[in-house]
């Protein structure tokens, strides 16, 4: 957990620095400041979690901005979430797999990019909050979003069992173990 929390924190902040004065900004969470809104928006060994923010310049685009932080930051799991599970068919592929091993890894990474899609987009808001921003009337919204390793999983099971050819190169339970290898990496 806490490498995943670490490479997380990484990762946003050089997102943060990145997009330091413009409107769309991504942070993590500080576990020490009493008025960071969603503390529990870490991910771990079996949930990716996100969390994204958006700034509204007034009163009346608050719910747009709430609205823009959950779409931030399910597009960042969606990032997230395919970066892992690339590099779990990478590994399991150069593992497990004999034969046309690029074709099954580019089948089986566009199976995972379909499934991603479709679980992030039914991601729930885990938690959200609002902080007052750097400018006078500004309010910076935050969402949380999360999706669980193992829905991918099964999602991609699922799609790789309606294919007959990958159906029998795929082994759900070696392909579970590198997943589980790689989210453990994220502590």
């Amino acid at each position: 957990m806490k490498k995943i929390t670490s490479l997380l924190g990484a990762a946003l902040m050089v997102l943060v620095m990145a997009s330091c004065g413009s409107e769309k900004q991504v942070t993590t969470p500080a576990p020490a400041a009493s008025n960071f809104p969603c503390p529990e928006c870490t991910a771990t060994t079996d949930v990716f979690r996100y969390l994204g923010q958006h700034t509204a310049t007034g009163d009346r685009q608050i719910q747009q901005a709430r609205s823009m932080a959950a779409t931030n930051a399910r597009a960042e799991l969606a990032a997230m979430v395919e970066a892992t599970v690339k590099r779990v068919v990478d590994n399991y592929t150069s593992e497990y797999i004999n034969g046309n091993e690029s074709d099954f890894k580019q089948r089986v990474q566009d199976i995972a990019r379909t499934v991603i899609n479709q679980k992030v987009t039914g991601t729930p808001v885990i938690c959200e909050g609002r902080m007052p921003g750097s400018q006078p009337g500004n309010t910076i919204c935050f969402a949380c979003v999360e999706l669980t390793g193992k829905s991918v999983l099964d999602g991609i099971a699922s799609q790789i069992s309606n294919d007959e050819k990958l159906r029998t190169d795929f082994e759900y339970e070696k392909f579970k173990k590198v997943l589980d290898e790689e989210m453990s990496k994220l502590q």
